[in-house]
Formats: C-alpha cells, structure tokens, sequence
C-alpha cells in the first residue's frame, strides 16, 4: 500500500487488462448464445414442363410435350436438446431433424418396334419375307411358305399374346411405335441426430435415418405397369473416448434394414398363362401375367417378375487413434452381420426367345441359311427356339458374416516428405441359405460330367463342400502405402512448388458371394429350372415350352466354380502438382487400375462346332440341359492420364477444369454394372478380351462459381439502392464433353445358332472395316458405319472384337443464377432464391445403340437424354 502512488501509473493498464478478460468473456459469452441457439432452414424446388424444351423425337417432326412437373422440399431444425421442467441440454446436448421430401410427375417417352396390322394376321410381304414351313421336314431342307403364314397355322396362345402388342402409330416398319404417359413418384427421407457431451472426455451420438419410395412404372409397351416400394432405415450408436490429447478410442454400431417391393398389376387377378393354355410355368398368383417373349426385330414382351426383399446388416466397427510427434498411428476391426431374405421366382412365367429359326431354310448340316426365316412369323407358329424358366421355392434367407482389420501409420519423416503406410485385412464367409434350399452343378476337370449337389451332399468331382457350396477366399490382404514429397529443386521459382503424391492399394470385391448365392437359389431339386433349345428330337411349343426331361438329366441352369476366387483391383496412382499463381494451382495425375479373378461367366455344355441343329443328343455333357458356369478367370486393366486446373476461390471467382483421358480393357463378363454376358466361344475365353463397356476415353468437365461484385464488402456498390439491387448475387454452372462408351455388334435371330452349337445369344459379327463415322454423317437412324459388320459364314464365330462401335457421347452445360439476402435484427436470417437450368444449350444427348447386324433397327439410336429443363428453388434460412 505504501507504493501506491508510485505505482499508480499501471492503473491504466490494469484496467485494460481486466476490460479485456472480459470482452473475452463477452464473446465466449455469445459464442455460446450462437451455439444454443436453435436454428430452421426450409426450402422448395420446383419445376414444370411448361418451362421445359420440348422433347427431342427420333421420327418425329413436332412431337408432343408432356405435363410432368417435379418439387423438392425439405426442413432442418437443430440446436440444444430442451424439454421444459424435464431437461436443460444447452451446452452438452444438441439435435438436428432433416426432412426430405419429391413429389413428381416423370415423363415416360420410349420408341418400341411393333408390327403392322398385316403382320399380325401373318403377312410378311412388305419386309420381303423369305418364310419355310418347319412341319415339313424340321431337320430340312424345308417347303417355302412364301412371304405369308397361312391363318389356320396361326398358334391360339401367340394370337391371345396378341392383344398386349399395340398397333403402330407412326409409319414405318422400324420404331413405329411412341409411347408418351407419365408415372407419379414419392420420396420421403427423416434424418434425426442426437449429440451428448458425457464428459470432457466422452462424446456420445446417435442418428438414425427413414427414407421412403413409391414409384409406378412401366416398360416400353403400354400393357405392363408396376408398383415399386423401397424403404430403408439406418441406426448409429457411437461413443468416443478421449482419453489423453493423443489417444483416441471410438465405437460404433450400425444397424441397416432395406424393404423393396415390386409387384405388376396382374399379379393375383389374370392367369394369363392359364388362360392362353400354357403349361409348365408357375401357378401361384403372385406370378400372374404375361411370359416373357423375346424377339430379334420386335420390342421384347417384359412383364416385371413380382419380388419382395428384407435386408438387414449389423456392424461394430471399433477403431483407436494415436498421436506422437511424427507419427499417428490408427488401429481398428469391423463385425458384420448380413442377412438377405428375398421372395422372389426369377422366371416364373417363362422366358420364350424367337429368332426366325423355325421359318428358315436349312442346308445339309441342318444350319439355317441367312437371308430366310422370320422371328415374328415364328411366335404366330408358336414355336420358340429356346426356353428358360426359374421359380419353384420363392423364399430364400441367407445369412453371412464379414471381419475386417486394419493398421495405419501416417510417418511424417521430414517436413518436405510424409509416408502413409498400412495393411487392411477382409474376410466376408459365403451365404449359408438357413433351409439349405440351394443348388450346385459339380463339374469335372474336362467338363464332360455335372453331378448336382446340395448342403450336406458329398461333391463327386469337388470333394467335402461347405454349406454354401463355395468355398471361401480368406486370404484377402490389403497393403496400403502413400507418400507426399515436396522435393527441394533449386532451379524452381519459390512461387512454383511442386508436390508430389503417389499411393498403391488392393481393393477386394467380396459382394460377389451374394450374386453367386443367389444364381443357386431356386434351383433343382428345391425348383424348376431349365434351359432348353429346340430340336428334331423335341420341338417346343409355346403351351408346351418345358417338356420333361429324363429323370436322370440335370436341369440346373447354374453352375459355379467351388473354388471362386474372390475379385481383386490393385489401384496406383501418381500425381504432380504446382502453383501457377498465387490462386491457381495446376494437377497432373497418372492413376492405374489392374483387376484380377473377375467374374467370367461361361455356356460349356454345347455342341461342336458343325453339329446339327440345335442336337441335344450332341451336347458336350449328355446328362445335362444349357447351364451357365460362373468362374473367376477374367482381368482387366486400365490407364488414365488426368490433368486439372483450378482457381481457388479469390475475389468471388472459382473455377476448376478437369480432362481425362483413360482406356479400359477386359474380358470379364460383368463389370461396370452391365448385364452378364456369356462367353462366345467357350474354347478360347481371351477372344472376349476387348474394351470395356464403361469405357470413355475423353472426358472434359469445367466448374465455376461467380460471387458477382457488388454489395457489402465488395468492390462496388456497398451501400443504398445499388446494394440492395445488384449485391449478393451467385453465378454457378458446369460443363461436361466426353465421348461414348462402345458397344458390340452382335448377331441374333436364326443366325445365333450359325455354329451348331446352341445359341447363347452372345455371338459377335465379322467386322471388315472402320466401324466410326465423321460426326457430320451420323444421324439417330445410322449412327455408325454399319457396313462395317457382317454376318459370319455358318459354322464359324464371328470376328469382331468386343465393343468396337463407339458409342453417342455426351455434351451438356447446366446454369444457375443464385441471390441471397439477410434480414432480421442481427442479420442471421437469409432467403436464397435459385434459378437453374439443365441442358443450357437444349442439346440432345442420344441413349444406346442397337448393334444386332441381322435385325431392322441395326445402327439405330434407342433413345435420348432429357432436354433443357428449368428449376426454381427458394430456401430460408433462421
């Protein structure tokens, strides 16, 4: 006290000492009022087709827009758990509510090709129709019909079929029919998340999820509508644990559940197979409705298959974090439990494929000659070339369990060089069926016998089998490395650093095992399965397409190796990247993908080459039907060279342009999400090796994103009327160019037994020339070099690589035009208004290709992209 006045000159810095504490103290003090705060957004998005260009049509001139309308909209609340006189969470427990929410009106505009009246009656004159008659000698050579089917031949069930086959409505012969409706869809999704602050070193949360979808769809031909329900519910508990500053423990438990349902509108009201008196399909109600018949000319007959499926996993994943001065190490295991349980026939009311086959003249090997026959002329016989059907016990539940392990060490050696390395280690068991109602062929070395086996059945040829019939790959290791240098080159300017990143991994594809449990489901002896092909020995019919064979034939449709391999992609990558300015930064990537044990799905049981037609009694197993043979003996590989350019965001301007350009070859039969498709010829697989189906080898995409300059803090324009007209306003939008992905030019019809050996309906043409066209020249109705292909002589496969006709690429800008403005007291509200249009430029993308050389619609586009289309979208912020 006695120093007081000496010192009172730190009065003053005293007192601003203790103002500052508490202007601290006044913002943590607000910081947490923001925090505790409660805060709701909402938003609608809508858009019509009165806004929309009109569709662009393959035939015609002016066609028809159809009023469709689509909205969005949605809700968001979260902030402290408060429940009044029950609970105070304001600064340990926080909630977020989501709700989500489409209702649409989608456009359905597809091209069929049907036939014409005189068609239907049998007349086949205007497509020059060359036509024999198969009852006067089915092995021929075979008596001419002419051009005509005369009516008293004409197959009551083929004319009942009739009436689910629309007359044309444009002229032609070739997509003459267009049909233009329009299906409601209903989408409904509930996000709720829970966080709890336990302790200052324990957090817990929880977030569960509900989404919903209800759709009604139909095919390409009027008479077939579904109903489709999805549903889908998702479960987290999670706890995590901090323990130290550096040590991080957290745990986890997820619980999944999807419901789909699909169900057409005969299902339990029309026999139609009853009705039309075909024998040998399904019964059961829920299967009602028309067979699926396939044609070579003609728009198939697809009638969706009814199916319910109830999936469910459970997973703990637990993982531990820990920190040192140059390393952080991680640690972690995963559980899952899979459960699949599916009702379902996969061809219940039977699969009919017509190809010109029975109306075609035949030469002395008993080979049909090009040029003759007609498929459709041979669905009003009713004689189908080939079979299939599948159903028998509906209700399968598999059950199976998944473990994963994994160690990562991120090493930082130098403050120039970082090393990220690591293993992973995965196993997931093949499904077990809980009723053992699966199937398997067992084939020998040579493939020349097939036994089937069950669960609990010793395998002839394969030995002691598991229950699932397969038997697991476990040795599924992963490594994993990655490294970041920033090497110290004088000769570079210090505003051009380069970074170098390059890493490698293994990657497996052990969802594999559910497609192959369910390719033995629904399988004899638990069902009814068979492929069957026509023959002098056995004509089928289309009221008696499924005859029965021998006790002792094998009638399964699947066979699978017991010893698959489960997939594999080693993936590598290696990118350069520099500072072109002080904004933009330049990327040149080189990345690398090598598949291995891919999926290669195999038709062994046909013929010789040469053999008569369609001989059953020739079969390379005797003792068996058509099967398919799932193995892993494909691979692929990829290359990529990636460059990207970029703007950070910098005075309202950001902008990043990517280009890459990839090739991808393999001769796997189902990969990228395709249809499985059977080897052509099954002595030498690799002659399937050929570019990909997904395969795109230029891709260009540019984004930007504008903050126009105008309004507070900007560059013009801060106050008054200027501000309030022309501040905060967005300009955003993306561009795509990419080519094509490649298609194969295919022979179906009469010729797809060309060889003797049993159509697999996968055999390719002879190709004698470029098949690519200048972009001048194509046109939705050539859109390729189509003299390119031709038809193979008989007894020999085609040619032609797979995927050898690229395929329509792709252009497309989408715009948008955004403003947002603030209001309320402390300017914590905001209203965004959005306008945005897809396909600015109204460009038309075109959809697949049809690549059949023997059929009317060869080099044909099959559809379009939609065209401009215009949104509005309004969100409010609290």
């Amino acid at each position: 006290p006695g120093h007081g006045g000496e010192r009172g000159g730190q009065v003053g810095p005293r007192q601003s000492f203790g103002e500052g504490v508490e202007g601290l103290y006044g913002i943590q003090r607000i910081l947490r009022q923001r925090v505790n705060r409660i805060r709701m957004s909402f938003y609608e998005r809508y858009g019509n087709s009165i806004w929309d260009a009109r569709p662009y049509s393959l035939t015609e001139a002016n066609p028809a827009k159809i009023p469709t309308y689509r909205e969005h909209f949605g809700g968001n609340i979260g902030g402290p758990l408060r429940i009044p006189r029950v609970y105070d969470g304001r600064d340990k427990t926080f909630f977020f509510v989501n709700y989500n929410g489409a209702r649409t009106r989608g456009p359905v505009d597809t091209f069929a090709t049907v036939p014409t009246p005189a068609e239907r009656g049998g007349d086949f004159s205007d497509r020059g129709a060359q036509l024999f008659d198969p009852r006067s000698n089915l092995s021929g050579p075979r008596a001419p019909l002419g051009s005509s089917i005369p009516t008293a031949m004409l197959d009551p069930a083929a004319v009942g079929l009739l009436k689910f086959i629309p007359l044309p409505n444009l002229p032609g012969l070739v997509q003459n029919f267009h049909f233009e409706t329009r299906v409601p869809t209903a989408n409904d999704s509930v996000n709720v998340r829970l966080l709890h602050t336990i302790s200052s070193k324990l957090n817990a949360q929880a977030t569960y999820n509900l989404s919903e979808t209800r759709t009604h769809a139909f095919q390409n031909l009027p008479d077939f509508e579904s109903n489709t329900s999805i549903r889908g519910q998702n479960l987290m508990l999670g706890l995590t644990q901090n323990w130290t500053q550096r040590f991080l423990h957290d745990s986890r438990v997820f619980w999944t559940r999807n419901r789909s349902s699909v169900l057409n509108l005969f299902a339990f009201n029309d026999d139609i197979a009853a009705a039309l008196g075909i024998t040998g399909v399904s019964n059961d109600p829920i299967n009602f409705g028309v067979p699926q018949v396939s044609y070579t000319n003609f728009t198939d007959l697809n009638d969706p298959v009814p199916a319910l499926r109830r999936n469910q996993t459970l997973r703990y994943v637990d993982s531990l974090s820990y920190s040192l001065p140059r390393h952080t190490l991680r640690a972690g295991a995963e559980i899952r439990r899979l459960e699949t349980n599916t009702r379902t026939d996969p061809m219940p009311r039977g699969q009919f494929t017509f190809t010109g086959l029975m109306t075609s003249q035949l030469d002395a090997q008993g080979r049909p000659l090009p040029g003759t026959g007609f498929d459709f002329a041979d669905f009003l016989l009713g004689l189908p070339q080939a079979t299939s059907e599948r159903f028998g016990t509906s209700s399968t539940y598999f059950r199976s369990w998944g473990f994963v392990g994994y160690f990562q060490d991120d090493w930082r050696i130098h403050p120039r060089f970082s090393l990220n390395w690591g293993i992973r280690y995965e196993a997931v068991t093949p499904p077990v069926e809980l009723f053992d109602h699966i199937a398997n062929l067992d084939v020998n070395s040579d493939i020349t016998r097939v036994a089937t086996v069950i669960p609990g059945q010793a395998a002839p040829f394969s030995g002691s089998l598991p229950r699932s019939l397969v038997r697991g790959d476990y040795n599924n290791w992963s490594p994993r490395i990655g490294i970041a240098w920033k090497p110290p080159f004088k000769w570079l300017s210090p505003k051009h650093v380069v970074t170098l990143r390059a890493g490698y991994g293994v990657f497996y594809n052990s969802s594999i095992y559910n497609q192959l449990a369910a390719s033995m489901a629904n399988q004899p002896p638990w069902a009814q399965a068979q492929i069957r092909l026509t023959s002098a020995a056995q004509v089928l019919a289309l009221e008696n397409g499924f005859p029965p064979a021998p006790p002792t034939t094998a009638k399964n449709t699947v066979a699978v190796d017991p010893n698959y391999h489960v997939g594999s992609a080693q993936i590598w990558n290696m990118t350069l990247e520099t500072q072109l300015t002080q904004n933009t930064i330049a990327e040149l990537t080189y990345t690398g993908t090598k598949g291995t044990h891919l999926d290669e799905l195999r038709a062994p049981n046909r013929a010789s080459p040469g053999s008569p037609l369609n001989t059953d009694e020739q079969r390379r197993i005797a003792n068996a039907l058509g099967f398919t043979y799932d193995t892993s003996g494909a691979s692929s590989i990829y290359h990529a060279l990636q460059v990207r350019v970029g703007r950070r965001m910098a005075r309202g301007l950001m902008i990043q342009g990517l280009y890459t350009y990839g090739k991808s070859i393999d001769n796997a039969s189902s990969i990228g999400g395709g249809a499985p498709i059977v080897v052509q010829d099954d002595r030498n697989p690799q002659l399937d090796r050929g570019l990909s189906s997904f395969d795109v080898r230029h891709q260009f995409r540019l984004f930007y994103f504008y903050e126009l300059p105008f309004g507070e803090r900007k560059r013009w324009g801060r106050k008054g009327w200027t501000s309030r007209a022309f501040g905060h306003w967005q300009v955003n939008g993306n561009t795509t160019v990419s080519t094509g992905t490649p298609y194969t030019a295919r022979v179906l019809g009469n010729l797809s037994d060309n060889t003797g050996t049993g159509a697999n309906f996968s055999e390719r043409a002879d190709q004698v020339s470029n098949p690519s066209l200048p972009a001048d020249r194509r046109t939705p109705l050539e859109f390729f070099n189509t003299a390119a292909f031709t038809l193979p002589p008989l007894g020999r496969f085609g040619d032609a690589a797979r995927n050898t006709i690229p395929g329509p690429g792709t252009f497309s800008i989408n715009f948008g035009l955004a403003r947002f403005m603030r209001f309320g007291k402390d300017q914590q509200r905001r209203v965004e208004l959005r306008w945005e249009v897809s396909n600015l430029m109204n460009t038309p993308n075109f959809t697949g290709l049809w690549t059949v050389v023997n059929s009317a619609t060869y080099g044909r586009v099959l559809g379009t992209r939609a065209m401009r289309t215009l949104d509005f979208a309004l969100r409010v912020n609290f």
